[in-house]
């Protein structure tokens, strides 16, 4: 199916822009949320040199309670935030002191430097030694992704049975099919459904052909998250995200797609409420089975929580 047809399809999502997660949660379909993407820092413990705008400023959690007020959030997974890489430890720490906070959080996605391979075996056991620690994420490019090196701190982590979430963007994807390939047991999650330019429809091809290339290893899952900020996020429409949705769907089916809010990250176009309501609009012709695969059921078996 083509995107034209996609976007012909999606006329009538748009018009259930205006549910909105109140009347959804009362008209008794209340159904848990997993949420595997949440960001959260504060300045004063860690370093984030990439902070700028409305992000810059702490995020805590009782910054998330309030900005997810009424929404039946069950569990989270703590995504890393990208502080100064020498800092991975004292995040782990810290998120395992904010899982105290609000036991809501039931697993980490750490950052580590895989790059230095088997001369890091001490520093992977330490990290795998934290118990919240469900996955590990690092960014790549085409180089990286064959670097012996780094090749081997992936085998050291899936040695220790550890998730690879996966952030790459759709000029990448061709290369990073060749990477999951070489760790059949090993859980992938393709972050954001593999960053796809939504606003521009860039790449659009590329993203279609290989996101179906991904999907035929049993071992790769999708994260339907950031989708609103990689569309234009002062107009975006539902409308503008069905088509990359429902190729999701087509692609990976109910049972190996989850649920990401990305907060605050999102923030940068609209509320966590805003792609909240955005959500339950592209999932609202699903069946109550399916939409609680990819609420929280998924979720739960992916990141093991």
């Amino acid at each position: 199916m083509d995107k034209r047809s996609f976007i012909k399809r999606a006329a009538l999502g748009a018009m259930a822009v205006s549910l909105k997660p109140t009347a959804w949660i009362t008209a008794g379909e209340e159904t848990p949320i997993v949420d595997t993407h949440l960001h959260l820092w504060d300045r004063s413990v860690m370093d984030y040199p990439w902070l700028s705008g409305i992000l810059d400023r702490d995020f805590l959690v009782k910054d998330f309670s309030q900005a997810t007020q009424g929404i039946p959030i069950k569990k989270m997974v703590f995504v890393e935030c990208a502080r100064k890489p020498e800092q991975y430890l004292t995040e782990v720490k810290w998120v395992e002191e904010r899982a105290r906070e609000d036991q809501r959080i039931q697993g980490m996605v750490a950052y580590f430097p895989l790059e230095k391979g088997e001369s890091y075996r001490k520093e992977m056991e330490e990290l795998a030694g934290h118990k919240i620690v469900r996955s590990i994420r690092k960014g790549v490019d085409k180089e990286l992704l064959q670097n012996r090196q780094f090749l081997e701190g992936a085998k050291m982590m899936d040695e220790k049975g550890l998730n690879y979430d996966l952030n790459i963007q759709p000029d990448l994807m061709k290369e990073a099919l060749s990477f999951v390939r070489k760790f059949p047991n090993m859980q992938f999650i393709l972050n954001h459904i593999a960053n796809p330019s939504i606003a521009s429809g860039q790449h659009w091809e590329i993203w279609k052909e290989q996101l179906v290339e991904l999907s035929r290893l049993d071992n790769v899952n999708c994260k339907v998250s950031g989708m609103i900020t990689k569309a234009d996020p002062s107009s975006w429409k539902v409308s503008d995200l069905h088509p990359y949705f429902d190729h999701v769907m087509n692609t990976f089916g109910p049972d190996r797609v989850v649920y990401g809010g990305d907060w605050p990250v999102v923030l940068r176009a609209g509320s966590y409420m805003d792609w909240m309501q955005a959500f339950l609009t592209l999932t609202s012709d699903l069946s109550m089975d399916e939409k609680e695969l990819l609420y929280f059921k998924n979720a739960e078996r992916i990141y093991r929580i």
